[in-house]
């Protein structure tokens, strides 16, 4: 039975990188995708997610989820092990899993010290948190203020501390679990 394995956490967590890394691990065939594809794929009209949030922000954010679960299931469906890379937070993670089936679902979050994460975002200029700044508030405040949808995922899966660990470390920890933890 083909796995699949939805790796969530922060942005800047390193999410997109490990996904591809585990993906190369696993199987063969496993295959991997960004759900960033998907949030880039809106080119006209596209609507940010914020603590305040749209309804089109919202509709837009889960048509992105429903599209990658998509994906994961037809590569499963052809018998490929597959790794998601996305922020899902909250109930949307049962969701997601909830449209797979025939899969052995798994889940890992990586979850990397606020610093940490204030300092990869910085360090690759990225702006990806601006909707997150309240006036006079600053980076570390808005990752914390999305990372408090990281409470409401039920606490199943690998919760990974990924601070001070390079990608590689991150996926070597991840295999030495065997995929009994990860488990969804």
């Amino acid at each position: 039975m083909p796995k699949v394995v939805l790796i969530t956490g922060m942005q800047a967590a390193g999410k997109s990188t490990v996904a591809p890394l585990l993906a190369a691990r696993m199987g063969p065939p496993a295959a991997t995708l960004d759900g960033d594809v998907f949030y880039h794929a809106v080119v006209a009209g596209a609507v940010s997610m914020s603590p305040d949030p749209d309804p089109e922000a919202v509709r837009q954010l889960e048509l992105r989820y429903a599209a990658t679960a998509k994906i994961a299931q037809h590569y499963a469906d052809a018998g490929f092990d597959f790794t998601c890379s996305d922020i899902i937070l909250g109930e949307h993670v049962e969701r997601w899993f909830a449209n797979l089936h025939d899969v052995e679902p798994h889940l890992v979050v990586l979850v990397p010290s606020v610093e940490s994460i204030v300092e990869r975002e910085l360090g690759r200029g990225s702006s990806s948190y601006r909707h997150w700044l309240r006036p006079g508030g600053t980076l570390a405040d808005a990752v914390r203020l999305l990372q408090s949808g990281l409470e409401h995922i039920p606490r199943r899966g690998l919760w990974l501390d990924t601070t001070g660990q390079t990608p590689e470390q991150s996926v070597e920890t991840i295999l030495a679990d065997n995929f009994t933890t990860t488990r969804w």
